[in-house]
């Protein structure tokens, strides 16, 4: 089950009866995009964690985008469910792999789940009660975890409403992590993810859907995202900040702003580690407020410890664990301030993923 944040829901309509008696027997079709590269061992558990969801009418749209290991070998008994359907290609990128399952999808909703991740299994049903229950919302996030060495740690579960999200998407900050995002097809039909962009596609698409439409963040922790330290982008960081770059720059040219080249590189990412790391140390400060906005103390204090072991030589990854133990008003305090240092019409960027 998910970590609960007892707290603001985000205006998110509180209702733990079953989804058919809450809505009238309404169950959109929700789509699953999986998009699988070399998922190897990761990619049958992921699966199993969609295909056991509490809410099942589902259309599962996997897109094998070029893999050379056995990891879809591991899945042939599952593919008998005639939800699931695989789709074969050379190795393009993912936003390529993510486009094209756009063109495939049947669903009123869509929601990503990559190929070495775990949807805990509530997370379809409650993203869709919101839905429902908010029309006008083009996307319904949810906080996460981090799977590191087959370890679930530092979870988020912080509520936001459309406020809240909009004032991070005017910040060119991501609400949530984005493969934790469901959308609504009617509104979000017309957009497509940036090939251009590779690495960080996803944060321009969810920067360009919420310049337009409202999204919200449910508060609890319903997605567990693994941390592979073989990933393509740990591989090739140069690129990414790239890529960061030419982001940011469309950004503000859509909203009219001035570009500082110098913003990307410099968003958060203190060390080289953090660069390496695509700034993994801002999503256990984030786990430990929420943990201690809740009195979870001790679980505060496990996330600060778990990130300074990440690299126990770098100042970077000790700040977790100050956020642990400093007073909460003067950490907020520092973080008001250095938001109000930040000049207007400059961008500046946080990415969850890695």
């Amino acid at each position: 089950m998910g970590t609960k944040h007892p707290g603001k829901q985000g205006h998110i309509m509180k209702d733990d009866r079953p989804l058919e008696s809450a809505g009238g027997n309404i169950t959109p079709l929700v789509s699953i995009i999986m998009c699988a590269y070399n998922a190897g061992e990761y990619l049958r558990a992921s699966l199993v964690s969609i295909l056991t969801q509490t809410y099942q009418n589902l259309d599962i749209v996997i897109i094998d985008d070029g893999s050379t290991d056995d990891s879809f070998a591991s899945i042939t008994d599952l593919l008998t469910d005639r939800r699931i359907r695989v789709f074969h290609q050379e190795n393009a990128t993912r936003p390529v792999a993510l486009n094209r399952a756009l063109d495939l999808i049947r669903g009123d909703f869509y929601a990503i789940q990559d190929g070495d991740d775990i949807s805990h299994p509530t997370r379809i049903e409650k993203q869709v009660r919101a839905m429902l229950s908010q029309p006008q919302v083009a996307a319904v996030f949810c906080g996460n975890e981090l799977i590191i060495n087959d370890r679930s740690i530092a979870p988020t579960f912080a509520a936001k409403d459309t406020d809240e999200c909009k004032r991070l998407i005017d910040a060119f900050s991501m609400p949530a992590h984005d493969p934790t995002g469901m959308f609504r097809l009617s509104l979000v039909k017309n957009f497509r993810y940036q090939q251009d962009l590779q690495y960080v596609e996803a944060f321009d698409y969810i920067l360009r859907v919420g310049e337009q439409h409202p999204m919200i963040v449910l508060g609890e922790c319903l997605y567990g995202y693994r941390i592979l330290w073989s990933s393509v982008t740990r591989r090739d960081p140069a690129r990414r900040v790239k890529f960061v770059a030419e982001a940011m720059k469309q950004a503000c040219d859509r909203r009219g702003k001035e570009h500082h080249q110098d913003t990307a590189g410099r968003s958060g990412l203190r060390s080289q580690n953090s660069i390496l790391d695509n700034n993994l140390a801002a999503h256990f400060m984030e786990s430990v407020l929420d943990q201690r906005k809740i009195g979870n103390y001790w679980g505060a204090f496990k996330a600060g410890m778990e990130c300074a072991r990440l690299h126990p030589l770098d100042a970077h990854y000790y700040k977790a664990l100050i956020y642990a133990i400093a007073p909460l008003n003067v950490i907020f305090f520092i973080r008001d301030k250095r938001s109000r240092q930040h000049k207007p019409g400059r961008a500046k960027a946080y990415f969850s993923g890695t």
